[in-house]
Order: C-alpha cells, then sequence, then structure tokens
C-alpha cells in the first residue's frame, strides 16, 4: 500500500507539475490570444469578412514586435473582461478605456488615445441639445458596456436604451425611436464618413475626455511589460500617428 501511495502521489506531482509547465508555456509560446467584439467601429469591426480596425491595427503591429502570432477570439462584450480575468484570452483590443473599477481586476497598457470626449448626437431638427435637456426624460441610445454608458447610468433623468452596436444606435436615432445617441467623438467618424452629417447636430458632453489602451490579464505581468515596450516604439517612431491617420482618430 505504501509503494502504491508513493507511486500515485509521484503521479499526482508529475501531473501537477505539468498543469504548471503548460500555464508557463501558454505565456512563452509564440502565440498572443487576443480578445475583441467586432461590432464597435473604427476600433474593431469587420471589412469583407475579416477583422479589421484601430485596435486591430495596433495590436497586430505590436505582437509583430514582440515576436507572436496572433490568435484572435471574437466574442460578446461582456464576456472580454471575464475572458481575461481567467486568462483564458491575454489581450484585449476592443477600444477600451481605463477605470479604476476594471484595474482591480485587469492591467491596463498607458492609453494611446487621449482626449476622446463623450459627444451627444441628435437629428438636427431636435430640440435636445445638451446634457440638461437629456435629464429631462429622454430618450438616450448608448452602447452596451461602454464608457458612455457607464457615464450615463449616473446622470439622473433620462431613459437609456442599450444597444450593442453604433449601426444599431443611428437606426434606433433615425426611426425616431430614441432622442439622443451619446458615444465616444471617435466613434462617430465611420459613420459619417459613409453617410451625410449634415442631418445631424453633434454636442461635447464637457468634463468627458476619455482614453483607449489595451488590457492585458494579470497573469501575465512580464507580457504587459513587452506590449508596453512595443507601444512606445510605436509613438516614438511614428507607427502610432498613421494607424490614427489612417482610422480618422482625432486624438
Amino acid at each position: 500500500m505504501k509503494a502504491l501511495f508513493s507511486l500515485v502521489s509521484l503521479s499526482g506531482l508529475l501531473l501537477l507539475s505539468g498543469c504548471f509547465d503548460q500555464k508557463k508555456n501558454v505565456s512563452q509560446n509564440h502565440i498572443l490570444i487576443v480578445g475583441t467584439e467586432s461590432n464597435f467601429p473604427p476600433f474593431s469591426c469587420k471589412e469583407n469578412g475579416e477583422l479589421a480596425g484601430f485596435d486591430i491595427d495596433v495590436v497586430t503591429e505590436v505582437a509583430k514586435r514582440i515576436g507572436k502570432t496572433i490568435e484572435f477570439k471574437d466574442m460578446n462584450f461582456e464576456a472580454l473582461l471575464p475572458q481575461v480575468q481567467l486568462g483564458a484570452i491575454q489581450v484585449v483590443a476592443a477600444g477600451m478605456t481605463p477605470t479604476a473599477e476594471r484595474a482591480k481586476i485587469v492591467s491596463f497598457t498607458e492609453p494611446y488615445i487621449i482626449g476622446d470626449p463623450l459627444i451627444i448626437v441628435t437629428l438636427a431638427d431636435s430640440d435636445t441639445k445638451d446634457l440638461e435637456d437629456l435629464k429631462k426624460g429622454r430618450r438616450v441610445v448608448v452602447n452596451q458596456g461602454y464608457t458612455a454608458d457607464f457615464y450615463m447610468s449616473k446622470v439622473d433623468g433620462p431613459e437609456l436604451i442599450r444597444l450593442e452596436t453604433p449601426a444599431e444606435a443611428f437606426l434606433s436615432l433615425q426611426q425616431g425611436r430614441a432622442d439622443a445617441y451619446v458615444t465616444a467623438k471617435n466613434t462617430l467618424a465611420p459613420f459619417f464618413k459613409k453617410r451625410d452629417a449634415e442631418g445631424f447636430e453633434r454636442k461635447i458632453i464637457p468634463g468627458t475626455d476619455e482614453s483607449t489602451a489595451l488590457i492585458v490579464s494579470k497573469k501575465y505581468p512580464e507580457l504587459l511589460r513587452e506590449i508596453q515596450e512595443a507601444l512606445n516604439q510605436m509613438e516614438s517612431d511614428g507607427t502610432m500617428k498613421s494607424l490614427k491617420k489612417k482610422w480618422d482618430m482625432n486624438a
């Protein structure tokens, strides 16, 4: 029995050791597992059936510089933080804004978009013009889980309509099912690039400058350091500036 117990114990230790080695290999291999949500242009979207967008370009360039090949996981926005917290995905590239609450469970790189304010979008003939108007029981569309959702949730008065994509938000506004759409300024560029902007009014909400960064799982602190070094290089050599110009980023 003692010999059997020792054999079982040894097998258990080897199995446990294998688990640790497997985790080590996940963080050190040449695959970078990146989570995103492809319904939030210009940060992450689909073009001709392929992932595209500003954040997709940023993380792809980062992966190249740190010698890794990306495996993208396109999933619902609500699943991104739990998955990266578990370590099932290593990085999130989806137009994420660093917040103190999120920083409790994930790590952020330094922001590479700064000064992206929230905008109130209405139809041109609407009598809803500013935040004070929104407080009068107006129907306001926000994209679920994003910064505008968090911000407007703390404002008393408006009736919030949470939709998943900017496309749905604009449709709701145009069909008269909402009085306003609140979102980050950079989110508007893809819509107005394809459509006439004359039928809409846009008003900045003062003091709401957003920032954007990559999320890295706290399980991979060394990866965070490598990614930040790559981002720093991209800032200094003009790559980040070129990507912002490509995607009409204003910040």
